[in-house]
Formats: structure tokens, sequence, C-alpha cells
């Protein structure tokens, strides 16, 4: 059995080694930290009561090369951990958007962004709060600095310590699950600002960018209200954390003077104490300064580590050949990954290499759900279709997704080249195959018109009509001629020109042996087919030759025939037609 992992997990665990490399740079400047305070108790103690000039030199010389090491080795810990950030950001970025492609396909939709989150990530690991982590081990060294100079002065910084990390741990217990819901807030009202903007036209149109602008203000107030709370309490700590630390360094000086007038420390010690004691406490003051980020980077790779555990990588399959026979579908249940019902059943059928079946029914009737079946998006739960005789999902992914060309109602573009959209963005476009695609999608001649051909880039303001991108849509459904091809209303939007360069391209297609599937409302289409395939509220009501379907009544004249068969197309079609005109 295929044991679910963790990408997030594994790419974190790849980062140990420059990790180790951090906390040892760590160490080493935790270690020169000290040199300053060494330098001012040599100052009032020996430099001030002797009134050598030459050692006062020689103690600045070698403070002032201290420094430049010191600067030196935290530029270098910096560029390392921006450098570990990149790293894990490229490791993680495409395993968690396939995961979320998978999770999508399974009509999951997620309210988290995965993209924010990696950026997150990356923004943790190179910041300042990861180095306040590795600064953290090395307070006990200060500690024990603070003992050799007095053990009250140890006692003292001990319990300053301690209480501030109280303050930490009190911080994190109740500003954690404020800074969940906080984050789960924030990602609706932003998941609603993107689709309003993607859907600006049909928002705009039907007078919605009030109504939808009020709603995402709803929703940013209540975002609003849960980070102003987090806000507020690890501001509230903060402040509380800063105060005391201050409190606690004049503490210090005054029980080091306290020392000194006793004759149990010297001037030097007392200084010397309150700059360790300044450092000590730094990483805990810059940790409760920090904890939103934590907090927010904490659940950024809880988010991501279970999406990569739910929807891991599938295993590689055996590579099959290139189906190239026949097509049997036996479906008895299916329907959506998450419908509790199922919404087409009773569908059986065998094609053979050329054939092409126009599945038509009213809306509702089940022709996207068995479209996405055909395409190998979803699987049926009772049932398979078969290439060659191999279920669809024995094949690998990736291998299947070449010998499928699919047209889905909702024709999307991505953001790239026509050229690359053409070629489905793969990594070794061949230049002939993009423009056979193009040529039998009858677009050759559009995209030649466009100022930049084929480079021409989608998106950036750049704007084509919905028959154009129906086309260049169908241009890559063709793309590397695909056993398989599956048109759901491929001529929606197109245009009389556009709906016969679409029947062009499926004789086309049928002429070198490809298996299309057509889902459609227009009786026109059926000019192209030599199947039928009749739905009715889910369940399969005819199958077979396109004349023996739609066969008119044999006493009938060859002319009246040819009406009849043409009436029993539009009354097969009817019910999708006046569906769709609802």
């Amino acid at each position: 059995m295929f044991q679910k992992k963790s990408t997030v997990k594994t790419a974190w665990s790849k980062l140990r080694s420059g990790f180790l490399a951090i906390g040892f740079f760590s160490m080493i400047l935790n270690v020169m930290m000290l040199a300053g305070p060494l330098y001012m108790l040599q100052v009032y103690d020996r430099v001030l009561t002797s009134q050598n000039q030459d050692t006062l030199i020689a103690l600045s010389i070698l403070l002032g090369g201290v420094f430049v090491v010191t600067g030196l080795l935290d530029l270098i810990r910096t560029r390392i951990l921006n450098r570990l950030g990149a790293r894990f950001e490229l490791m993680i970025g495409a395993p968690i958007l396939q995961s979320s492609i998978r999770r999508r396909v399974q009509g999951k939709a997620g309210g988290d962004n995965p993209a924010a989150d990696i950026t997150g990530l990356r923004d943790f690991i190179s910041g300042p709060t990861l180095i306040a982590f590795f600064d953290a081990p090395w307070i006990p060294l200060y500690l024990g600095v603070l003992y050799v100079l007095h053990p009250y002065l140890g006692a003292f910084g001990l319990a300053g310590a301690l209480f501030l990390t109280i303050m930490a741990l009190i911080n994190n217990a109740r500003s954690a699950d404020v800074m969940q819901d906080a984050s789960r807030a924030r990602s609706r009202s932003d998941a609603l600002f993107t689709v309003s903007e993607q859907n600006a036209e049909l928002v705009h149109a039907m007078g919605m960018t009030g109504d939808l602008a009020r709603r995402w203000t709803a929703l940013q107030l209540n975002a609003h209200d849960l980070k102003s709370r987090v806000s507020d309490r690890i501001a509230g700590f903060s402040v509380m954390s800063k105060t005391t630390r201050m409190a606690l360094q004049s503490g210090m000086l005054g029980l080091g003077a306290a020392l000194a007038i006793t004759g149990q420390a010297t001037a030097g010690v007392m200084i010397a104490a309150t700059i360790v004691l300044a450092r000590a406490l730094a990483p805990i003051d810059q940790l409760i300064g920090q904890w939103r980020t934590f907090l927010a980077a904490r659940g950024s790779y809880k988010t991501l580590r279970a999406l990569s555990e739910t929807y891991p990588e599938t295993p590689k399959r055996l590579a099959l050949p290139r189906p190239q026979i026949s097509l049997n579908a036996t479906i008895a249940q299916a329907g959506p990954p998450l419908a509790q019902n199922a919404t087409i059943g009773g569908i059986e059928f065998v094609l053979s290499a050329g054939d092409v079946l126009a599945v038509i029914g009213h809306s509702g009737s089940g022709k996207s759900t068995l479209a996405k079946m055909l395409a190998g998006i979803w699987m049926p739960q009772r049932g398979a279709i078969r290439l060659d005789g191999t279920p669809m999902a024995k094949w690998d992914e990736q291998d299947l997704g070449r010998f499928i060309g699919y047209l889905p109602q909702d024709v999307q573009l991505f953001d790239g080249t026509i050229r690359e959209n053409i070629a489905r963005f793969s990594t070794s476009i061949d230049d002939a195959k993009v423009l056979a695609a193009a040529v039998a999608a009858d677009v050759h001649g559009l995209i030649s018109s466009l100022p930049d051909g084929y480079a021409t880039e989608i998106g950036d303001g750049f704007h084509l009509s919905g028959g154009q991108r129906q086309r260049i849509a169908l241009a890559r459904a063709l793309y590397d001629d695909p056993f398989i091809l599956v048109l759901d209303e491929p001529n929606s939007d197109l245009d009389a020109q556009g709906e016969a360069a679409l029947r062009n391209a499926i004789r086309g297609a049928s002429a070198r042996g490809a298996i299309t599937f057509v889902m459609t409302h227009r009786p026109s289409t059926l000019e192209a087919v030599n199947k039928v395939l009749t739905l009715n509220k889910g369940t399969q009501s005819g199958f077979g030759d396109k004349e023996d379907i739609l066969r008119p009544r044999q006493h009938e004249t060859p002319v009246t025939q040819t009406a009849a068969a043409q009436l029993a197309a539009r009354r097969a079609l009817a019910p999708a037609q006046e569906g769709a005109a609802q």
C-alpha cells in the first residue's frame, strides 16, 4: 500500500545541514558578544585604575577586530538563512501546487491560501524570528557569566529570564487559537476579493458591485476584529516584556552598585553584568515581539503539511503503450467525488478508433459529469472506463493526460504565450505539433493576425473574445493528436465560421483514428458524428448509430425523412435547449 508522506516535512529535514551551520555561527557569535562586557570590565577595573593608555589602545583595537569578525559572521548567517528560505520555497512550491490541484479535482475547495503559506514560511526562515530561536539556547551561557561575576547577579538574571519565559508561554497559550481563526477569516475575505475581481464583467453587469463590496467589508471587519485581538494580546505582552527587561537591567545595575559599595564587586563588574543581562534577555524579548510571526509560520507549516499528506504525489505507474483501438465504458455508479448520491449510472457503450459520439440530453442530465469521467478527471465509484482493455485508473496520470484532449465548458487560458498554451506548457515544445493543432482547429489565421502571432502573451491586459479563447482551447485539446477527445459544449461561443471549423476538426480527428465525444445542445454538431448517446436524469436512455437513434419513419419520402430526422434531433435536444434558455 502506498504510504503517504509529507513533502513539507521532507523539505524541512533537508534544511538540517543549513540549520546546523546557523547553529555553529550562532555559537561563535554569542561567545564573541561577551567581548563588549569584558572590555567594559577591563576598562573600569584596570585602565582607569592604572591610567595606562597603551592597555586601553590594545583593548580597543582587539575589540574593534572582534566587532568586525562578529559583523561578518552575522552577515554570513543572514545570507545563509535567506538562501535556506528560497531553497525551502523551491522544494515545496511545485509539490504543494500539485497537491492543491489534486484537492480541487477531488472537489474539495480549501479555505486556505497555499501560496501565501509558502511565502510566509520562507519569510520566517529568512527573518529575525528564527535568529532569535538560534540565540535563545545560549542564554545559559550569559547567566553562567553572571554567576561567575557574582552568585547574586546570576540568581537575579535567572529569575528575570524565567519570568520572561513564563510570559512568552502564556502569550503563546492565549494567542495561538485566535491567530488561526484570524488567518481563516482573512483567507475567506481574500478569496471573495479574488473571485469578484476575476468575474468583474459579470459583477458589473448584474449590479453586484456594491453588495459584494459590503460583504467583503463584513468579512474584513471580522478578520480585523480577530487580528486586533491577537495584536492587542501580543502587543500587551511585548510592552510588558520590554518594561520588565528595562526594569531588570536597572535592577541589575542597582544590585551591582550595592555589591560594589559593600566591596563584594567592582564598578567594572556592575557595568559588565548589566550588559550581559541585556544580552541574555534580548532573545526572549525578540521572541515575544515576533510571536505573531512564529504563530503564523507554525500554522502555515501545519496547513501545508496536512495538504501534502492528504493529497500526496501518486506513485509512478508502469508505462503502458499508447491506446489506439477502443474505449469501453461501463459505469454503474458515478458522480463528483464529494457527492453523497451518484449523479450518473447505467451507462454502457463501446467505441472504436475513429468513432465520434454525441452525448445529448437536457441540462442536469449528467453530460458534464460523463465528460469528466471520460477525460480521466474523476473515476467511477462502480464500473470502469477502459482504453484498449486497460482501466483508466491503472494509467499513470501524466501518461494518460498526453492521450486525452479536453475542452471544458468554462474555457480558461493560462498566463503565457499562445504557443505555450496550445502546447500545454510542455517543457519541450514541438512547434510542428503546435502549428498542426492550430491548423486543425482552423485558428492559425487568427493567431497569425495578432501583433506577436504565436508569441502573443495571454493576460496582462490582452483581451480575447469568448469564441477566440474557445478555438485556441480547441487547438490545445488537439495538440499531439490525442486518442481521446472530449469536447464539452465546444460551440457555445462560436459563430457559423467557428462551428464549421469545429466540425472539420472533429472529422480530422476521426480520420486519424481518435475517439471523439461531443456534449452538445446544438443539432448542427450532429453532422460530424456517427454515434449518439442520450441521457435522461443521469441514466443512459439510448445508444447506437446516429441513423438508428434519430431514425425517421420508413414510409416517408426522402425529403420528409430528412426533415423528420432533423425534427428528431431537435426533439432530443429540446429539453437541453430549454434548460439552457432558462
